[in-house]
């Protein structure tokens, strides 16, 4: 199928085409303080760099954890679909019906590289709105699945 370019239209969009792949390495510095490394908002009441020791950021407290590692929230992997959506589509094709939903299989790691990939799975006009609805994996350099979304966009906002 054909490869999505930024800001194709509606009418160009056929189910099948693909975004063109995202690929991201995680750090712990990342997963440190998040909010410095994407668009995922400080916490209310959090003063900039105030550290909340977590199975994220603590190696130690997520040695005793199911990962036995540190690993990044899940928030963030949000972010990297979300970027990679945006390599297509304006920010503004999430509001006014657009979603992403993002379900986590397996942790994502410091040192970890994941290549994300998605196609257009269907599109649909509903009461004069036009929406795209995508299938997202990330997969890991060793062929591990660390996660699926579901996303949809509203291309012509």
């Amino acid at each position: 199928m054909t490869q999505l370019s930024k800001n194709q239209s509606f009418e160009s969009i056929n189910v099948g085409d693909e975004l063109p792949p995202f690929e991201i390495g995680e750090t712990q510095e990342t997963m440190d303080v998040p909010s410095e490394h994407s668009r995922i908002p400080q916490v209310r009441g959090m003063k900039p760099h105030e550290e909340r020791k977590n199975l994220h950021n603590d190696v130690d407290f997520a040695k005793k954890s199911l990962f036995g590692t540190t690993a990044n929230a899940g928030v963030m992997t949000m972010a990297y679909v979300n970027q990679m959506i945006e390599a297509c589509f304006p920010a503004e094709s999430f509001y006014n019906g657009g979603t992403l939903t993002y379900k986590g299989i397996n942790p994502f790691r410091a040192g970890d590289e994941v290549i994300f990939t998605g196609e257009v799975v269907g599109k649909r006009s509903e009461k004069g709105k036009n929406f795209v609805d995508f299938a997202i994996e990330g997969i890991d350099k060793t062929g591990r699945l660390v996660g699926v979304a579901e996303v949809t966009i509203v291309p012509d906002a």
